[in-house]
C-alpha cells in the first residue's frame, strides 16, 4: 500500500478512513527526527502487519523507530502499541491516567461498553500494554532533532494529550481537535464536556501550521486557526460541535 509522506518530515503510515490500513484504525503518524523516528498512536492492533508493510515500502527502517507516543487509550489510537512494543523494542510512551488505561483499564473505562457492536467488531478485545514511560502534562521529550512537548487536554479522555513539535509550529491534536475546530465529545465513561472547557487554553497562542488530528483532514498551513474555532466554541452556552455526532471513529 504505502505510506504518505505529507510534510518534510512526517509520514502518515495507518489511517482507516482513507483505507491506508486497517479500517478502523485512527491516523498514525511516523516523525522523522533525523534519522530516528517516533510513531504517533499504533492503530486498533487488527491490522498491525499493513503498518509495518506500509513503513518498509516507505523505507522507514524499523530499527530505527525508537518511540511510541500513545496519545489516549481509546482502541483506535493504543491497541497495537503491545505489538510495536514486542516485536520491534519500541519505547511506548503514554501520559499519566491514559497510562493506567492502557496498562489495565476496563471495558467500561475505556469506553468499549458502548462502542463494541457499534464500532468495534463484537467480539473485539482490548490489547493491554504496559507503557516504558509515562510522561507529565508539559513534559518535553528530545529525540534526534526534535523536541516534543506533550500537552494534556482532558475530556475526550481523562488524560489525553496534543504532542507539539517545538520550533516546528506542529501539533499532532489526536482526537482533541479536528479539521474545522469540532472537538471529539462522546458519551462513554471518561468523555467531559466540563474538562474540555477547562483544558482547551493549553492551545491558544501556539501559533500552529501543520495540525495532525487523530482522524480526517490535516493541514499543512494555518493550523491555529482550527484550534481558535474550538476554542471559542467552548466559549458559547451550546455543545459545540463535535466530528463524532456524524462519523462511526471514537
Amino acid at each position: 500500500m504505502g505510506t504518505m509522506r505529507i510534510s518534510k518530515n512526517v509520514y502518515l503510515v495507518g489511517d482507516g478512513g482513507r483505507g491506508l490500513s486497517y479500517d478502523l484504525d485512527c491516523c498514525v503518524y511516523v516523525v522523522d527526527c533525523g534519522g530516528s523516528f517516533v510513531m504517533i498512536d499504533s492503530g486498533v492492533g487488527l491490522g498491525d502487519d499493513l503498518l509495518v508493510g506500509n513503513l518498509r515500502e516507505d523505507g522507514i527502517p524499523l530499527e530505527k523507530l525508537r518511540y511510541l507516543f500513545v496519545t489516549h487509550a481509546h482502541s483506535d489510537h493504543a491497541c497495537g502499541a503491545k505489538f510495536f512494543q514486542e516485536n520491534f523494542q519500541v519505547e511506548v510512551v503514554a501520559p499519566t491516567k491514559e497510562a493506567e488505561l492502557l496498562s489495565s483499564g476496563s471495558d467500561v473505562e475505556l469506553g468499549l461498553d458502548m462502542t463494541r457492536g457499534p464500532i468495534y467488531p463484537s467480539d473485539f478485545k482490548y490489547r493491554h500494554c504496559k507503557p516504558d514511560r509515562i510522561v507529565e502534562d508539559g513534559e518535553e521529550l528530545r529525540v534526534g532533532d526534535k523536541t516534543f512537548k506533550f500537552i494534556q487536554v482532558p475530556g475526550h479522555s481523562p488524560g489525553i494529550v496534543c504532542v507539539f513539535v517545538k520550533n516546528e509550529k506542529t501539533l499532532f491534536s489526536s482526537d482533541v481537535i479536528f479539521h474545522g475546530g469540532t472537538i471529539g465529545l462522546g458519551n462513554w465513561e471518561g468523555c467531559e464536556l466540563s474538562e474540555y472547557r477547562k483544558n482547551i487554553g493549553k492551545l491558544a497562542g501556539l501559533g500552529v501550521e501543520q495540525l495532525f488530528p487523530g482522524h480526517f483532514l490535516f493541514v499543512l498551513r494555518g493550523g491555529q486557526k482550527h484550534i481558535d474555532i474550538a476554542i471559542n466554541n467552548l466559549k458559547n452556552p451550546w455543545v459545540p460541535p463535535a466530528w463524532l455526532h456524524r462519523h462511526p471513529h471514537l
